[in-house]
């Protein structure tokens, strides 16, 4: 779609002020961007006033910090928390819309124990033919052992068998903890992500229809290894990971969930039990992938985001004063945003650096033949490292210039080692 086909927008002069945080909407094939037509990437706030357009910067107010530009789309003023009227929207709709909020997040500990029940309740391993054998996206296929398959969960596909392990997770929560319990008025396992309540008080887990196929569960660790959030990946579609949890636009319909965020993912000990300098970081997008290559490239951590535009801060926190290696997938070359993204982490790391004296190194991982960083150490194909220099002369065209706009945005140039 062409920004000529695309919804017509306000620009505003001179009127434009940061308002209250209202969260934002990312663009799916049926809401595509207002702005460019795009069906991923750019997004918009939830009360439809403004859009967050990663590609088009003509009529746009200003330039926003993580890359992409920030357009106006509604000129009048609209109340924090006030949905616009909608002619396919009763009034009791909107109400309950307005009055839903997602329960806060149950404690690290609450959350690790449920998923940790979970998935010893329901395995991979229950599902081996569309899990674990399958090709070629099942976990052998992937270069994993029978063994994992007990180390991801499989989820059901019917609403029946959901609902079975959700009572028994339910129950073992309310019997595990019971000062966590003495003080709520809800079942133990409202407040962790991808469990909400029905009418009756029947909790749930999932959506409330039947699956096709059965997903597999991916546990989202953190530094000690307790498990903060899933992700969900369903059997027989290549690509397209999604978070057990409760957005916030689907409160209505699943009552009393909760967002999971986006937490980084940790295949590693702790940090301070192993040292820096003792084992190299891998950088990676995907847990799975990152689980992967861990168990077949040893000794080596890796700290996984679930995109390659998220959690960027979170990363560099957690990795400041280490050497890292970035290794995103092989075809980012091509993808001029994905390239924005990668050179922006790579900037706020070098930054991150100077500002903390830390004498650390950031180093890119390039191979050639497959796009992911486990399927090269599956295939067992030749790895490089290269300096932030070196993966600049590999880029061309959008690509590179790209990461030269962001990298001027951000006041970044890199060092020749």
């Amino acid at each position: 779609m062409t920004r000529e086909s695309a919804k017509p927008h306000v620009v505003p002069t001179n009127r434009y002020s940061e308002r209250a945080h209202v969260g934002f909407t990312r663009a799916t094939t049926r809401k595509p961007c207002p702005i460019c037509g795009a069906k991923k990437y750019c997004q918009v706030t939830r009360d439809e006033r403004l859009a967050h357009c990663m590609r088009e910067s003509a009529g746009a107010v200003k330039r926003a910090r993580d890359g992409g530009y920030v357009h106006v789309l509604i000129e009048e003023s609209i109340p924090f928390g006030t949905i616009r009227p909608s002619a396919t929207v009763t009034a009791d709709e909107q109400q309950r819309r307005l009055t839903s909020e997602p329960t806060s997040l149950a404690p690290l500990e609450i959350r690790h124990a449920a998923y940790q029940k979970l998935i010893s309740l329901s395995p991979a391993a229950h599902y081996v033919s569309e899990l674990v054998s399958a090709v070629p996206d099942g976990l052998l296929a992937r270069g994993l052992t029978p063994r994992d398959a007990f180390r991801f969960g499989g989820l059901p596909p019917r609403v029946r068998e959901r609902d079975e392990l959700a009572r028994a997770v339910d129950s073992f929560i309310a019997g595990q903890f019971p000062a966590y319990m003495e003080s709520r008025r809800l079942p133990g396992v409202i407040g962790v992500p991808g469990f909400w309540l029905k009418e009756k008080g029947q909790v749930k887990l999932g959506k409330d229809y039947n699956y096709k196929r059965p997903a597999l569960i991916i546990p989202y660790r953190d530094e000690q290894g307790l498990i903060e959030a899933c992700q969900l990946r369903f059997a027989g579609r290549r690509g397209g990971y999604h978070w057990l949890s409760t957005a916030e636009d689907c409160l209505d319909r699943e009552p009393f969930g909760t967002s999971s965020g986006c937490p980084v993912h940790w295949t590693a000990p702790p940090l301070e039990t192993i040292g820096c300098k003792d084992l190299p970081i891998l950088v990676t997008e995907g847990a799975l992938k990152a689980e992967v290559f861990v168990s077949l490239r040893p000794p080596m951590r890796a700290v996984a985001t679930a995109g390659v535009g998220v959690a960027h801060a979170e990363i560099v926190r957690a990795l400041s004063g280490c050497d890292a290696l970035i290794g995103f997938d092989g075809d980012h070359r091509e993808n001029p945003q994905v390239c924005r993204q990668l050179g922006k982490l790579i900037a706020e790391r070098e930054q991150d650096a100077l500002l903390s004296g830390h004498q650390t190194s950031t180093s890119v991982v390039v191979w050639d033949g497959v796009k992911g960083i486990d399927e090269a150490a599956f295939q067992n194909i030749r790895l490089r490292v290269i300096s932030i220099t070196d993966w600049l002369k590999t880029l061309k065209g959008a690509s590179l210039s790209e990461v030269e706009d962001i990298w001027r945005t951000l006041s970044f140039a890199p060092v020749e080692n």
